[in-house]
């Protein structure tokens, strides 16, 4: 993989230094992005057990919303090169630092979601900054009618699934940064897009430290420290796919592994990896596809591992598009001392998904759910020592309205 990188990256770099490839116009700057917004809640729930809270003390209803402007300048040297770089800023301010999960750890967003600079030809695409890895850019979801709601990581969801087990909701595409980093999944690397085969395309990145926004050190190390604690460093992912037209029917069919390092961990605890795959078919206005994802040894100290996986269909029909989905996970997990629970948890989430254009780039969209949660553990310890356990079951509905420009 490492020769796959460096080698893209000498290729470019003889390219651009081979001789003058001025641009006659420059950099031409352009604005982009979109708005999510949405109200939903949930119409009835149950915990069948003790909990971390007091169901008095949850909402049934809530709005939310999600907004991101692009910025991106780019432009076409003489030599045919582009040459570009992207910066996506959130539209809102940091998270609320009270939204902590068991663990403990803080998972604010940052005000600049995503920075990172691109050369594009011939060769394909080489990326430079703070992005996503290889796998969780190449991947497909189930399928679903809304872009913003579904049983595979959705933009919004409104279960209450998350304060009494591990997971909130099911994902397939977070990628291993996403997994291991506790939010952090845009950290500094080098990503490379193959140019498309008859079909076939592949893409690879490589990421040093999990570190965001690197620059100039005035103390400290300068390379940083490779010793920090639950922190996955030296990060491969690669990730494959085909895409073909079969006289109006549609295949895309693919997978991506990620791996990484832990920088301290004992010997008992092995290094995380993420695999994925999927299948999509489209044609006639239906898409039927499935999805797959397992995390290995997504916690430093302790071997435990989760997986998710799901299916789903949708039909589009004039502005209509509706659907129907449905994902699976199975999360082993820890007690505060790093130990393994006996036993699984488990989560259900079937989601009725519609969406209408009302214009071009403007959608309303909404959801009917069900979530089921099983706790299968004996016990777990959330952060204040606490060892309450508890299932939990719930129908949601929500309804959004997305803008994209």
């Amino acid at each position: 993989m490492k020769n796959i990188l460096y080698g893209t990256t000498a290729l470019v770099a003889a390219g651009v230094l081979a001789g003058p490839a001025f641009a006659a116009d420059g950099v031409k700057l352009g604005v982009g992005g979109y708005y999510l917004g949405a109200a939903g809640g949930v119409v009835s729930e149950d915990f069948g057990g003790d909990a971390f809270v007091d169901e008095d003390d949850l909402r049934s209803h809530v709005f939310k919303q999600d907004i991101e402007i692009h910025f991106k300048g780019e432009t076409v040297l003489d030599n045919g090169l582009t040459v570009g770089a992207r910066v996506e800023l959130e539209g809102q301010s940091t998270g609320d630092s009270r939204q902590k999960p068991f663990d403990g750890t803080d998972r604010r967003e940052d005000q600049i979601d995503a920075a990172f600079a691109y050369l594009r030809g011939g060769f394909g695409e080489v990326r430079f900054g703070d992005t996503s890895e290889a796998g969780a850019q190449m991947c497909y979801l189930v399928p679903s009618a809304s872009s913003m709601f579904g049983a595979d990581s959705p933009f919004f969801n409104f279960s209450n699934a998350g304060t009494v087990g591990w997971s909130g909701t099911n994902g397939t595409c977070y990628g291993l940064e996403g997994a291991v980093g506790r939010g952090n999944d845009k950290s500094t690397k080098i990503l490379y897009f193959s140019p498309n085969f008859v079909g076939f395309s592949f893409a690879a990145s490589y990421t040093p430290d999990m570190t965001e926004d690197s620059r100039n050190t005035t103390f400290g190390a300068g390379t940083r420290f490779d010793n920090n604690s639950s922190e996955s460093s030296q990060n491969f992912s690669v990730a494959a796919q085909f895409a073909h037209d079969f006289n109006g029917f549609n295949l895309v069919v693919g997978g991506a592994g990620s791996w990484g390092d832990w920088e301290t961990s004992p010997p008992e605890g092995d290094d995380p990896a993420w695999y994925n795959a999927y299948l999509n078919l489209a044609f006639s206005g239906f898409t039927i596809g499935g999805a797959f994802s397992y995390t290995d040894n997504y916690v430093s100290y302790s071997d435990v591992d989760y997986y998710v996986y799901g299916a789903g269909v949708t039909y589009n029909f004039d502005a209509w598009t509706v659907g129907v989905g449905w994902t699976h996970g199975t999360y082993e997990l820890t007690d505060t001392t790093g130990s393994p629970i006996n036993g699984e948890d488990e989560q259900d989430i079937i989601q009725a998904t519609a969406s209408y254009a009302l214009g071009p780039g403007i959608t309303v969209e909404a959801m009917a759910g069900y979530v089921d949660y099983d706790d299968g553990t004996t016990s777990q310890a959330n952060t204040t020592g606490s060892t309450k356990r508890s299932d939990y079951d719930a129908f949601e509905l929500g309804i959004g309205l997305g803008i994209r420009f």
